[in-house]
C-alpha cells in the first residue's frame, strides 16, 4: 500500500511508518497529529484536500462549510486557514487548533467522497454557508450549482438540483441561515452560465422589468430550426440579451458573434450586448438599455 503524502500518526502506525520517520528532519507537521513523511510544497486546494483526507480518517468527520465549498469549486471561495468539519456522530465538536468543528443534524445522503476525501454533498455544503452568507451570494452559488460551467468547464454535470435543495430546506426548517437559504432558493434558476448572467437577470427583475428565460433556445420562425441560445430571453417581444464577457473579445470569437447577430436578425430578433459598463451604478445602463427595448417591441408596464 501506497504511503499518503499526509497521514495522522494511526494511518503511519498501520502502514508501519515509525514515528521517528514522522519527526525527521523530512518530514513536516501541520496540525497535532497530522505529518507529512516528506516535505514538499504545495498549493494551497491541494493542501487543504490532503489534511481533510487525514482528519476524516477515523470516519467520524466530514469536511464542511469553506472547506467542502473549495473542493467543489464553489465561485470565490478559496480553502480557509482552518479545517471545517463536520461530526457525522453528531456527538462532539473538534477542538483541535488549525480545526473547526460543528455537529448537527446530518443525513446519509447528506455526505459524500470526493477524491477520496469525506465531505458534504454540494447542495448541503449550500446551505450549511447560508447562516453566513448573503442572499445574493446564495443565489449565485445555487445558479451555479445548477450549471457549474462557469470558467469555461462546459463538460461539467449539475452538482445539484432545485428539487433537491427544496427537500434539504424541508428537513432543516430550523437550521440557522434557513430563511435566506429559502429566499436564494426561489429566486436561483437553472442555466446560467457565469454570474453575470445571474447578476444581469436579478438586476431587470428588482427594477421592475419582467424575467428574462435563460438560457432558452431561440428558433427560426419559418423552419422551426434551433439558431440560437441565448443568455436571456424575452420570448414574446423576441428580446435577447447576451452578457459578453472577456474572451468575446477574441477573434473567432468575435466571428462568431457577428454570424449570431445575423441569425438573429434574420429572424427579427433584437439582440442587446452587454459589457462591463453596463454593471455601473447596480447595472442602471444595463437596465435602461432594456426597458428602452422592451417598450420599443410592445411591452408596457402593469
Amino acid at each position: 500500500m501506497d504511503t499518503p503524502d499526509i497521514l495522522t500518526v494511526a494511518q503511519a502506525r498501520a502502514l508501519g511508518t515509525s514515528r521517528k520517520t514522522l519527526r525527521g528532519r523530512k518530514s513536516e507537521r501541520h496540525l497535532h497529529g497530522i505529518y507529512s513523511p516528506v516535505r514538499r510544497d504545495r498549493d494551497a486546494l491541494t493542501l487543504h484536500r490532503s489534511l481533510l483526507g487525514a482528519a476524516g480518517f477515523r470516519g467520524t468527520d466530514v469536511a464542511s462549510q469553506e472547506s467542502a465549498a473549495a473542493l467543489w469549486g464553489f465561485p470565490d471561495v478559496l480553502p480557509p486557514k482552518d479545517l471545517h468539519l463536520l461530526s457525522v456522530a453528531g456527538d462532539r465538536r473538534t477542538r483541535v487548533k488549525g480545526m473547526t468543528g460543528s455537529r448537527g443534524l446530518v443525513l446519509p445522503e447528506e455526505t459524500t467522497f470526493l477524491a477520496g476525501v469525506p465531505l458534504t454533498t454540494p447542495a448541503r455544503t449550500w446551505l450549511d454557508l447560508a447562516r453566513a452568507s448573503g442572499v445574493m451570494r446564495l443565489i449565485l452559488w445555487a445558479d451555479w450549482l445548477f450549471n457549474p460551467v462557469w470558467g469555461g468547464d462546459w463538460d461539467r454535470e449539475p452538482l445539484s438540483t432545485p428539487d433537491e435543495l427544496g427537500a434539504l430546506l424541508e428537513r432543516h426548517r430550523g437550521k440557522p441561515g434557513i430563511r435566506k437559504a429559502r429566499l436564494a432558493a426561489e429566486r436561483a434558476r437553472v442555466g446560467s452560465d457565469s454570474h453575470q448572467e445571474t447578476r444581469l437577470r436579478l438586476a431587470l427583475v428588482d427594477a421592475g422589468l419582467p424575467e428574462p428565460a435563460v438560457n432558452q433556445w431561440i428558433h427560426d420562425p419559418v423552419t422551426g430550426e434551433r439558431i440560437h441560445q441565448g443568455d436571456l430571453t424575452y420570448d414574446e417581444v423576441r428580446i435577447d440579451l447576451e452578457y459578453e464577457g472577456e474572451h468575446h473579445s477574441e477573434k473567432g470569437q468575435v466571428q462568431r458573434d457577428i454570424a449570431r447577430s445575423e441569425r438573429l436578425q434574420r429572424a427579427d430578433w433584437l439582440e442587446l450586448r452587454f459589457s462591463s459598463s453596463h454593471t455601473r451604478n447596480n447595472w442602471f445602463p444595463a437596465i435602461h438599455k432594456t426597458r428602452q427595448a422592451l417598450l420599443s417591441r410592445g411591452w408596457s408596464p402593469s
